[in-house]
């Protein structure tokens, strides 16, 4: 399995997972684990309405789930580096990689109960960009918070 590169200078950044859906896909794959044992206790114990082949399907599932979730808590969401907010999609991440340069960044306004960022590229607040903050967990949000308001503090 392919793993993060080692960073050149891992202190001067911060690496925020979507650990908090990991969680989710986890629950999912391990219901789908119990569903397939279900089905094979059923179909061990000689049930005419069920077939050998009926537990792989939810085992399948419960694999790609299991592989998502993994790549989830592996895999960066936001890193705050130097240079910027580097925004990672889920999908095609090294392909769609949007990085926003603190020098574009006039203001960050998080949302009440922090599931919500908006980066604001000029002070009329007519463009910039939102992220959910959801993918990140809730005990690490404050942390982001402080950093990107302590950053765009710095510059001002």
């Amino acid at each position: 399995m392919a793993s993060p590169k080692p960073v050149a200078e891992p202190h001067k950044e911060l690496r925020f997972t979507r650990t908090s859906q990991a969680q989710t896909f986890i629950i999912l794959a391990a219901i789908a684990i119990a569903f397939s044992l279900f089905l094979i206790v059923t179909w061990l114990m000689g049930h005419p309405d069920f077939s050998w082949w009926m537990p792989l399907i939810p085992l399948s599932i419960a694999t790609l789930l299991t592989r998502l979730a993994v790549r989830c808590a592996r895999h960066a969401y936001l890193i705050l580096t130097p240079l910027g907010i580097e925004i990672f999609p889920l999908i095609n991440a090294q392909k769609n990689l949007n990085l926003i340069y603190w020098s574009q960044l006039h203001e960050a306004e998080f949302d009440p109960q922090l599931t919500q960022l908006k980066l604001h590229f000029n002070p009329e607040k007519t463009s910039g960009t939102i992220l959910s903050l959801k993918p990140i967990p809730p005990n690490k949000r404050p942390l982001l918070k402080t950093a990107i308001q302590g950053r765009l503090s710095h510059d001002m």
